[in-house]
């Protein structure tokens, strides 16, 4: 498991390679790329907040590049700012990506399961998202089941959670009325994976702790295989339809002379 992330460090690592690749680039040629790295970063994971910054930054250095070519040659105080300013803009622009790091891989992460839609910041009702009691979108659903299962020490519930993340890709794949009656469904299941992570993080060993964790655990371990037969019963009606129309099709063709016996 990464840093920020369920996936591997590798992963991580190479993901984050034009972070570490701007950072290495202390020598602006003729600008610094953490302005295209930010950019690039915003358009991945469809957030205008850093989309706004990428811009600022940008044209901070192209000022900056205008500048240098100005006073060229000369030991003005001036030049002397310009390069200062260049030298500035490179701490805050990389410190700024580092410091994005983190969401930019969680929601690289999300979106291998679900795609994106624009968010104003990383942050944004984050409260919301993560723990409130309705469950407004699949994505806000998906995304509140990645974060406990980050936070999640427990194997097992784990992957409880990886089951029914795919199990819900599934259902919406195939149906998405019958996905958005799921989360009204199922909403509870995020709510009882947040109330194990308190328990988890108190770390009383007590009778009473123990006991309500094991009854979460057993919660969360039904609820999986609840969704796990509500999804199979749900395809199971479909090839039912399926089956059904195939069967007036043959006999269409049968009636037309068209298929033999």
């Amino acid at each position: 498991m990464g840093w920020a992330t369920k996936k591997s460090r590798p992963w991580e690592i190479r993901q984050l390679m034009w972070t570490i690749l701007s950072v290495l680039m202390i020598i602006p040629l003729p600008i610094h790329i953490h302005p295209f790295v930010m950019l690039a970063q915003a358009k991945k994971t469809k957030i205008r907040s850093w989309y706004v910054a990428g811009i600022t930054l940008l044209a901070v250095e192209i000022a900056l590049l205008v500048s240098f070519i100005y006073f060229f040659g000369t030991l003005s105080q001036a030049m002397l700012l310009t390069m200062g300013g260049s030298v500035v803009s490179y701490i805050v622009g990389n410190g700024m990506l580092l410091n994005q790091a983190k969401p930019y891989l969680q929601r690289l992460e999300l979106g291998e399961v679900r795609p994106l839609t624009w968010i104003s910041t990383p942050s944004a009702q984050k409260y919301l998202e993560l723990k409130t009691t309705s469950i407004d979108t699949p994505q806000f659903f998906v995304e509140r089941l990645l974060h406990w299962r980050k936070q999640i020490d427990n194997r097992s519930i784990q992957t409880d959670i990886d089951k029914i993340i795919r199990l819900f890709q599934l259902l919406e794949k195939k149906d998405v009325r019958e996905a958005e009656k799921f989360l009204v469904r199922h909403s509870t299941v995020v709510n009882v994976l947040m109330q194990y992570d308190e328990l988890e993080n108190a770390n009383l060993n007590n009778t009473i702790t123990l006991d309500s964790k094991r009854k979460l655990e057993s919660v969360i371990r039904q609820a999986s295989v609840a969704i796990e037969q509500e999804v199979t019963n749900h395809f199971k009606m479909g090839m039912l339809d399926v089956s059904a129309e195939t069967d007036v099709y043959l006999q269409t063709l049968k009636s037309r002379n068209l298929l033999k016996d």
